[in-house]
């Protein structure tokens, strides 16, 4: 990572602060105002009512703090870990949380409870109580993330997690228990992987994992940064590790195919990963957000194989020329008129990328014309998020934000250790308004991990902020108004989580569309079930391309509701069967 710059004197604030704004300016020169080029979207929502959150962390019964293992030399993978999940385990229809916990390192134990991934049961009533060493995931990591996905199609989701140390794999006997099945699947990998996702590559209705990997770092590696007094160290002063991509070989065994498939390359330090159909030929494609390395755009070319087309498509750098400091990222049809968006989060004085598709595999980096560049400057961004949060059919973005030094202040008078989480307002003409001011998201917090959820089954999404130390941050979505649908998706020739497909849903004269998907964000996962603001109250049609080439359509389907869709029975009105609400 890029560190923000040192300050030669401690002045006001509110100086340092211009300076990040003109720092901004000279490194990204003005667009012209107004929307991007080519623009034409829909006619722009309605005036809504204000997005509003509630902080229900406490009274959820959420007491769990994260710890980054630190112990005072300042070791690099302190720094960096965070993240956390939506995964209704035991498939009572409630989405549960599944929380990444860091560790004490080798010899620094402390006289304190060992730290343990944790796992909260929905009960309802936004209640949630811890059943961590009930179902068997007491266990203790360097944990960085998760991935939820269900990899033998039985119908209860499994978790992956990530750490400085290799990969752990969870698998759900029957939503009662998880047993660990690392070893026996083949896909412990070594090293530092951070961000993952579930992927169906080969369309074979079975998923199989992508794995990010960081740098190559052990503590007998770890480097001196810093004068007389040791920082936490950048990038830079390591090698990077290439990604893996494991092929799903059936019966619980996977094959790591990452030479076979293209990927090998150890100039990646991978921190975020999305999967995306990015040309729309039905294939995954998967994007990789770099630090201080080009990001790749990981082209599906449908044997087996994948081609890095991240430079020619405009994705791999920044418009002068130079790698930034990529860490999440999540793509969404943000403007529905057909185009990909995809939103990176990247480090102070850097600003998030808002990459526009102009073509099939062609991207415009469109933030600071769309209103994103400007709030975001400032800030060190990992979580990055698409999420329609008013339920007015207009994806809006999320981005969680933390400084990596806890002595930042020291040194550079403009940074806080502890910042704000930005919500940037889609206003639906490919712009977006800064809307955190009085929006509840709570006070400054060292941000990582950003994922959202329905925790009630209420129809507005709920997020889930997870920072690198200390509590995490259960918000609520108590926004008024708006019509609503969540489809639940469910394979039966494609892979049961319906990974990879593409749903379009029209209500209102608006139609709008999304993958299903696994990653995203920050080592994290979202709500599985895909959410979408509607405009009426009766839904004219869904239509699902599913990774298997099926094309299904349902007709006039009530709004406000969550939908299950089974693969090959879009004839059977009774395959539309509500879901209980909370």
């Amino acid at each position: 990572m890029i560190r923000a710059r040192s300050g030669a004197t401690a002045l006001c604030v509110l100086v340092a602060l211009l300076v990040v704004t003109a720092a901004c300016d000279r490194f990204w020169p003005r667009r012209a105002s107004g929307a991007a080029p080519g623009w034409s979207a829909p006619a722009p929502p309605p005036s809504a009512s204000r997005i509003r959150f509630a902080d229900i962390t406490t009274a959820a019964g959420i007491t769990w703090k994260r710890t980054n293992g630190a112990f005072g030399k300042r070791w690099f993978p302190e720094t960096m870990g965070g993240g956390g999940a939506f995964i209704d385990f035991d498939g009572d229809g409630r989405e549960d949380i599944l929380l990444v916990n860091g560790a004490w390192w080798p010899g620094h134990e402390r006289n304190a409870p060992r730290p343990t991934l944790v796992l909260y049961r929905n009960l309802g009533g936004g209640k949630f109580a811890d059943v961590t060493r009930a179902v068997g995931l007491d266990i203790t990591c360097q944990g960085m993330g998760v991935a939820i996905g269900d990899y033998d199609n039985d119908g209860f989701d499994d978790i992956l997690i990530t750490s400085v140390g290799g990969n752990r794999l969870f698998h759900n006997e029957g939503g009662k228990r998880f047993r660990e099945v690392t070893d026996s699947a083949g896909i412990r990998g070594a090293g530092w992987s951070t961000s993952a996702a579930w992927i169906d590559y080969d369309n074979d209705g079975k998923l199989d994992l992508f794995v990010c990997q960081y740098v190559q770092w052990r503590p007998d590696r770890e480097q001196f940064c810093g004068s007389r007094v040791k920082t936490y160290c950048t990038p830079t002063y390591y090698a990077g590790e290439s990604c893996r991509l494991y092929h799903n070989e059936g019966g619980g065994r996977f094959t790591d195919v990452t030479k076979r498939a293209g990927l090998f390359n150890t100039a990646s330090k991978a921190l975020g990963v999305c999967i995306a159909d990015i040309d729309g030929d039905g294939r995954p494609d998967i994007l990789v957000a770099n630090d201080q390395e080009p990001n790749f755009l990981y082209r599906n070319n449908g044997d087996g194989t994948f081609t890095d087309v991240a430079y020619t498509a405009g994705f791999a750098m920044a418009e002068d020329g130079r790698p930034r400091s990529g860490m999440g990222l999540d793509a969404a049809f943000s403007g529905n008129d057909g185009r990909l968006s995809v939103l990176v989060g990247n480090f102070a004085l850097q600003g998030a990328a808002l990459y526009r598709q102009a073509g099939a595999a062609q991207f415009t980096d469109e933030a600071r014309s769309a209103g994103v560049l400007q709030p975001s400057c400032p800030y060190v961004t990992f979580g990055t998020l698409f999420c329609d949060l008013d339920n007015d059919g207009w994806k809006d973005a999320v981005l969680a934000n933390g400084q990596i030094d806890d002595l930042i202040e020291q040194s550079s008078p403009d940074q806080r250790y502890a910042q704000p989480t930005l919500l940037l307002r889609n206003s639906g003409d490919g712009n977006y308004r800064d809307a955190t001011r009085d929006a509840g998201l709570g006070g400054p917090l060292v941000g990582r991990g950003l994922a959202a959820g329905d925790i009630d089954n209420d129809g507005r999404m709920d997020l889930l902020l997870i920072p690198n130390i200390g509590a995490p941050r259960l918000l609520h979505n108590v926004t008024s108004g708006g019509h609503w649908c969540k489809i639940a998706l469910h394979g039966t020739r494609s892979n049961r989580d319906g990974f990879g497909a593409l749903v379009r849903v029209t209500a209102g004269g608006l139609t709008q569309s999304e993958f299903a998907r696994s990653g995203s964000s920050y080592c994290s996962q979202s709500d599985r079930r895909l959410h979408f603001g509607v405009r009426a109250a009766r839904i004219d049609t869904v239509e699902v391309r599913w990774p298997s080439g099926t094309l299904d359509t349902w007709h006039d389907i009530a709004a406000d509701r969550i939908v299950d869709l089974e693969e090959g029975h879009s004839p059977r009105l009774d395959a539309v069967a509500e879901r209980p609400k909370n």
